[in-house]
């Protein structure tokens, strides 16, 4: 059996990023997330900065609209300027840079449609993070230094329905069902680093990984 993979899927201010790079740390696994663009990128011939648009818009563009609610509301929807490379040109080479990084194992793997993707791999520990609305605007406002409530959710509700029609578009399945998932954490019980412990801990269980914590 190849190594273990971590693959998270997450709701937007659920603390995805903070969990995956901890989980990474501690298990001595490469981190991977936007540098699957970048290899994407090279796979296609293209700049990262040319296909991060395209990206933004099939996985929900929260980055673009992060800095657009920042400078008040915006009526109607956003479409960034996209490449000539389609939706499905990025998403097929990203997958096959996902399935190259479970095929290798030693990574943790989040968003990107990785735990869906990678649904039919022994080796892949799937896990989902979420958090109650009101708790994951909280963090949109912090993190991206909003203006007010209203403008960051806003930002949650939209990431959150391109993420889920994205979901839905390219794997049939509804992002948020747990049964698709060997854990579902909620991040606003449990908090980062005890979320990040208990991923820890159920790799090292079910692999019985010899890797020790990098603290």
């Amino acid at each position: 059996m190849a190594a273990a993979v971590v693959a998270i899927s997450r709701q937007f201010g659920s603390g995805g990023a903070r969990v995956g790079l901890d989980v990474a740390q501690r298990l001595g696994f490469r981190y991977a997330d936007r540098e699957i663009l970048a290899e994407a990128a090279r796979a296609l011939n293209m700049e990262t900065d040319d296909l991060a648009p395209l990206e933004e818009r099939v996985r929900g563009f929260w980055g673009t609209l992060a800095g657009m609610f920042s400078r008040g509301p915006v009526e109607g929807p956003y479409t960034p300027a996209l490449p000539r490379i389609s939706e499905a040109q990025l998403f097929d080479a990203e997958r096959q840079i996902i399935e190259a990084l479970s095929d290798r194992g030693g990574a943790v793997i989040v968003g990107r449609g990785a735990a869906h993707i990678l649904r039919e791999r022994a080796n892949v520990v799937r896990v989902f993070l979420h958090a109650p609305l009101q708790q994951r605007i909280t963090v949109a406002l912090q993190e991206y230094s909003l203006e007010n409530r209203a403008a960051a959710e806003a930002l949650v509700r939209a990431s959150d329905s391109q993420r889920a029609r994205f979901a839905r578009a390219v794997t049939a399945h509804d992002w948020c069902d747990a049964t698709m998932y060997d854990i579902s954490l909620n991040t606003a019980t449990t908090g980062f680093d005890r979320a990040a412990e208990i991923i820890v801990g159920l790799v090292r269980e079910r692999f019985r990984t010899a890797t020790s914590d990098k603290e």
